[in-house]
This record gives C-alpha cells, sequence and structure tokens, in this order.
C-alpha cells in the first residue's frame, strides 16, 4: 500500500505540472501537455519535440535524429470507420498519399498499419490509430525518410497511442485555421511544411519533399 500510494502521488503531481497546449508552442522532450478542447494528454518522448502549429488541427513531434515526424490528428468516427480508413489510400496532399502495405491489425485499443508514400518513394509511412469514448478517433501517423530507423519510430507512435490520458473535453473551444501556406512545424532546422499542393520535410542534414 505504502508503494501505491507513492505511485499515486506521483501520477497526480504530473497531472497538476500539465501544461495547456498553445500554438505555435514548441515543446521539449519530458513535457507533459494537455488540450482542454480534445481532454487529451500526452508526455513528448525522449529525443522529440513537439508543437502544434499556427493554421493547423495537426499537433505534430519531429526528431532530427530519427529523420522523421509524426502527425496526431483527430476526428469524429466509430471503429468500423477507422478500420475502413485505414485500408483505403489516404491523401496527405494534392500529390501524395499513404498506400496501405499491411491491412489494420488490432492489439487492444490500438489500430496499426504499415504504408508506402506514392509520391514521395523514398518515405515510409505507419498508423497507430484508436476510437475514445464516446466516438473520438485519434490517430497518430509517423513518416520517415530512413527506413534503417523506421522501427524505432513505430515504437515511439505505439508508446504515444497507448499512454494517452483522457478526460472530458471541454466545450465550446475550436482550433483556428488560417488558409494559404500551412506551417506544420519548425524548430532549427526541422520542418514539415505544406503549401497545400506539396510538403516539405526537414530533419537535421537531411531534407525531402513530396514532389521531389
Amino acid at each position: 500500500m505504502k508503494y501505491l500510494s507513492v505511485i499515486m502521488l506521483l501520477l497526480g503531481a504530473s497531472e497538476s505540472l500539465a501544461v495547456e497546449v498553445q500554438q505555435g508552442q514548441i515543446y521539449s522532450a519530458g513535457t507533459y501537455i494537455e488540450s482542454a478542447q480534445t481532454g487529451i494528454g500526452l508526455t513528448i518522448p525522449q529525443g522529440w519535440k513537439g508543437a502544434w502549429p499556427q493554421g493547423s488541427e495537426m499537433f505534430v513531434l519531429e526528431s532530427a535524429s530519427l529523420k522523421a515526424n509524426i502527425f496526431m490528428t483527430f476526428e469524429q468516427g466509430n471503429e468500423a470507420g477507422l478500420r475502413t480508413l485505414m485500408s483505403n489510400p489516404i491523401p496527405l496532399d494534392a500529390r501524395t498519399q499513404l498506400v496501405p502495405a499491411s491491412t489494420p491489425k488490432r492489439t487492444g485499443n490500438i489500430y496499426t498499419a504499415n504504408y508506402s508514400v506514392a509520391g514521395a518513394p523514398r518515405l515510409t509511412g505507419f498508423m497507430a490509430a484508436q476510437i475514445l469514448p464516446p466516438s473520438r478517433g485519434v490517430a497518430f501517423i509517423a513518416l520517415s525518410a530512413d527506413a534503417a530507423t523506421m522501427q524505432q519510430v513505430k515504437q515511439v507512435a505505439l508508446q504515444l497511442a497507448n499512454g494517452l490520458t483522457v478526460k472530458q473535453p471541454v466545450t465550446g473551444q475550436s482550433a483556428s485555421r488560417s488558409g494559404g501556406k500551412s506551417e506544420f512545424y519548425q524548430s532549427g532546422d526541422a520542418s514539415a511544411i505544406s503549401d497545400g499542393n506539396c510538403t516539405y520535410f526537414s530533419s537535421g542534414a537531411g531534407s525531402i519533399s513530396t514532389c521531389d
């Protein structure tokens, strides 16, 4: 009981230190962030940074060392709809789409699938997704420019999907959106930017565009 009490105390302290996610802010590894709008919280993994970019409804994580990005998205839906979504091509922009390379697999509450990237053959994709009560779909879409580290990237996406905290969302809040060029993520020399036609990824010394 003593150890259980200590664990519960630590968990309570962790949530009390939660940061309400804000657009345009960059969050470093180990930061626990929450969104009142979605009722969802997560901890930024070690070796990664995260941001909710201005004009975007995605939360984006980036690892320069792994040359990878993970896009966190939210949609209303059910499990049947999620399986259908994951089983079909998913557009990323006007020229590029995720193409299923495996059928969706369910482990516990998490569905996973592998993807190739039509229009950007040097990228590989992976998705870990689930439906949260009552009908909130959350997905982590991982894109990597380095096939050698993709397995590590998949593990991070799964870690994020399995490590979510869920609370009752606060109604009456909505994400602002802007037209034109949308900057997904920018941190030093690492970025992921879409102009509506192409998506441009840059991590560390390497860069790639879906229009290359």
